[in-house]
């Protein structure tokens, strides 16, 4: 009995090793898929959407009108935040900028919170989007970028 014990944690630990969900690549394909899906769905709903990206998590905005503020869709199931796993680093570059990817900020007590959640990439109703360029890093293992381009396409492929 304690031998199929060890026998089966040690299978369960290989399989867990082969089949990551958490490497460069998979988190590339799924941040990919999230933007085109968040392009396609404000050029077929006629809502602006955006997703900030810091150190910690991938945030999906929707704007809304009446009050001229970006709100979080953290009810919405397709586009809740999601995590970034620790082990991977990434880098976001707007406008041939770097853009510092901190730790999800709030606003100091009496300051607008609008500089501090809005997005940095946005998906127009217009079939628009802000380019980009996110790089995703795994120590010890292969890269990965992303790059955005005005019309919403986004392409993916692995660093050399």
């Amino acid at each position: 009995m304690v031998l199929m014990t060890v026998l089966t944690a040690a299978a369960m630990t290989t399989i867990n090793y082969i089949i990551r969900d958490d490497d460069a690549k998979t988190e590339a394909r799924r941040i990919a898929a999230l933007i085109r899906l968040a392009s396609e769905e404000a050029l077929l709903t006629g809502r602006e959407l955006g997703l900030r990206i810091d150190a910690e998590q991938l945030r999906f905005y929707v704007f809304e009108d009446e009050t001229g503020r970006w709100l979080v869709l953290d009810a919405d199931d397709t586009f809740r935040p999601r995590p970034i796993p620790e082990h991977l680093d990434l880098d976001l570059v707007l406008e041939g900028q770097a853009v510092q990817l901190a730790a999800a900020a709030s606003a100091p007590e009496g300051e607008d919170d609008v500089m501090y959640t809005a997005p940095q990439l946005m998906f127009l109703s217009s079939g628009e989007a802000t380019p980009f360029t996110l790089t995703i890093r795994e120590p010890g293992a292969e890269s990965w970028v992303l790059e955005g381009d005005l019309l919403g396409r986004v392409s993916l492929e692995a660093l050399p």
